[in-house]
Formats: structure tokens, C-alpha cells, sequence
């Protein structure tokens, strides 16, 4: 990838240590430089520890070197000191619980320097790139795979043409029934956080419930009506969600309190860990292709993957089909 080197970059790091080092300071800032197309109203853009640590697990002294030398600097907030009643102080702002990691903004141009090529894919040691490189060079496809920033989900060239292209051809899809939903309960859960009638919507069909509950056309509106629920900046068609899943709304409201985008990021992160960087990259299979949550297999090797998922993750609810 080729990025733009500003010489206050350059001779920052340049007196971090040894080539080994530096190149691994010049991969950190190419991930900010990344990331900063994610930027808010006020220049501050999320920087995942997790996506640092797959270029380097010392990327925070790399951090500390840059804000040293007033190239990045991190979001902050004035916070009640702990100690002293009428003092202050100011702290670094992430809440890991919530998803909600580290922001830093630039403070100097990043559009004028050296253009330097920086090799990013460190996704290729993992076995999961290879499963999905192989499997979808044996089906007859080419092309990049890659990884978002936004919720780590993996994109490649079958997944916009395999609901046609893939039929007929000895292939089954294993998904997850109501897949977000459900993702949701489970993290309320771990939480301890009780709706009980977000948890009643799960012991028929959620979609359904909804249907009935809010008497609404179909599951297809009822689908919509969710994803507004969860991703938009406050706007719902029925507003009446709100006050079926009263304890639901308020938590996500929570994860949405900097921005209404962080909800989505943050139950995307969740999924592709799942399907991603466990369910995948463990897989007893030397096939399978991932669609976001779910996987293509072959069919005489579905039944034991499936097995497989429902040992892994039994509150979630897999199913199987053809393609």
C-alpha cells in the first residue's frame, strides 16, 4: 500500500531504534493514516488495539514516540480526580466493555510528503486467509481479500455472486437464525443486563414477534425495523420498539453515546470474532468460505461443521441449507 510520509513522520522515526523498529513505526502510522478516513466532525477517528497488535504488539511505544512529537494526539476528557474532591484531571477516553476503543486525531498535514509503498497484509499468517484464498481458487475465483476497519468483517470476490453462481455445485451455507439479534441477547447477557421481553421474543421466532407484537406487515419489515433499531441515529419507523424492549433500547443507546455508528461497529466486531477469528480459522475443514455470519461448505462435510458450530457456540442458532 502506498502511503504519504510526512517529513516530521520521517524524522520522528528515525530515532526510534533500529530498522526492524522503524519499519514497524512506519506500518503503525500507514494504520492511522488508515483509520483517519473514519474521522469525525472534530479530526478524532477510532484506532482498535486489536488491529494495531496484528502489525505490531508493541505498537504503544510507537504511539507514545508519535505523540511526543505533536503528530497524533488522543482523545480526551476532564474527568472528577480520585483521589482529590476539587481537583480534575485528564484521561484517555475508551471503554472496552462497550467497544468503545482509543481515538486519536492528526495534528499536521498528512497530505504533502514521501510516498512510500508499506506492506500491511499481515492478515496472510493466519490460516483463515489461506482456508479462504484456496477454497475460493478451487471453486474458479481470483482476487483480493480483505479485512474493514469498521467491524473486521472479510470481503472477497464470491460473496456478491454466490446466491446464483454457487448453485447446484455440491455447497451448503451454514448461517445463524436471526443472527444480530440474538448476537445482541447474548452480550446483554454476558452482561447481566435482563429485558424479558427481548428474551420472550427468542422462544418462537424474533422476527415473528415483532410481526405480531407490533403488528406489522411482514418479517421482512419487521428486519428493517431492527436494523433501525440498532444502527440509525435515533430515527425508527415504530417507535413503539422502544417501549417493547425498554432495557434493550437504553443499552444501546449506551454504546451509541459518541457516536450512533459505534453500535454497528461494535456488534460487527463481536460477530466476526465468532465467525472470523474462531469458528474459521479452527474450522476441520480444508474448505470454507465466509459470507459475513455464515459459511459456505461442501455437503458431505456440513453435517460434522455443523456439529462443530453448535459445540463451539451452543446459544447460538445455527442452520443449514443448500445453495
Amino acid at each position: 500500500m502506498k502511503i504519504i510520509i510526512p517529513q516530521q513522520v520521517i524524522d520522528c522515526i528515525s530515532k526510534i531504534g533500529n530498522r526492524t523498529k522503524q519499519e514497524s513505526g512506519y506500518k503503525v502510522y500507514a494504520c492511522l493514516v488508515i483509520m483517519s478516513k473514519r474521522k469525525n466532525k472534530h479530526g478524532y477517528f477510532p484506532v482498535p488495539s486489536s488491529y494495531l497488535e496484528k502489525v505490531n504488539k508493541r505498537h504503544k511505544s510507537i504511539l507514545i514516540t508519535l505523540q511526543e512529537a505533536s503528530i497524533i494526539k488522543p482523545f480526551t476528557r476532564i474527568e472528577q480526580h480520585p483521589e482529590l474532591l476539587f481537583e480534575s484531571v485528564e484521561k484517555k477516553f475508551y471503554n472496552v466493555s462497550k467497544g468503545i476503543c482509543m481515538k486519536y486525531k492528526f495534528l499536521i498535514n498528512i497530505k504533502q510528503g514521501i510516498i512510500r509503498d508499506i506492506d500491511l497484509d499481515s492478515n496472510r499468517k493466519f490460516r483463515w486467509f489461506s482456508l479462504i484464498e484456496n477454497s475460493i481458487n478451487e471453486l474458479g475465483y481470483f482476487g483480493k481479500i480483505t479485512r474493514d476497519t469498521f467491524g473486521r468483517r472479510v470481503h472477497h470476490p464470491v460473496i456478491p455472486i454466490y446466491k446464483e453462481d454457487l448453485k447446484n455445485k455440491g455447497l451448503a451455507i451454514i448461517d445463524a437464525k436471526c443472527s444480530q439479534p440474538k448476537l445482541l441477547l447474548n452480550i446483554m447477557k454476558e452482561k447481566k443486563i435482563i429485558d424479558k421481553n427481548y428474551e420472550e421474543a427468542f422462544e418462537t421466532d424474533f422476527y415473528t414477534y415483532l410481526v405480531q407484537k407490533l403488528n406489522l406487515v411482514d418479517r421482512k419489515e419487521a428486519k428493517d425495523l431492527f436494523m433501525y433499531f440498532l444502527n440509525s441515529s435515533g430515527y425508527v419507523p415504530n417507535y413503539k420498539i422502544h417501549i417493547l424492549f425498554p432495557i434493550t433500547s437504553k443499552f444501546i443507546k449506551s454504546l451509541k453515546n459518541k457516536n450512533y455508528k459505534d453500535a454497528s461497529s461494535y456488534l460487527q466486531r463481536i460477530e466476526s470474532k465468532i465467525w472470523i477469528d474462531d469458528l474459521l480459522e479452527n474450522i476441520p475443514s480444508d474448505f470454507a468460505i465466509p459470507v459475513h455470519d455464515s459459511l459456505i461448505v461442501k455437503n458431505n462435510e456440513a453435517n460434522n461443521i455443523l456439529k462443530y458450530c453448535k459445540n463451539k457456540y451452543p446459544n447460538i442458532d445455527f442452520t443449514i441449507s443448500l445453495i
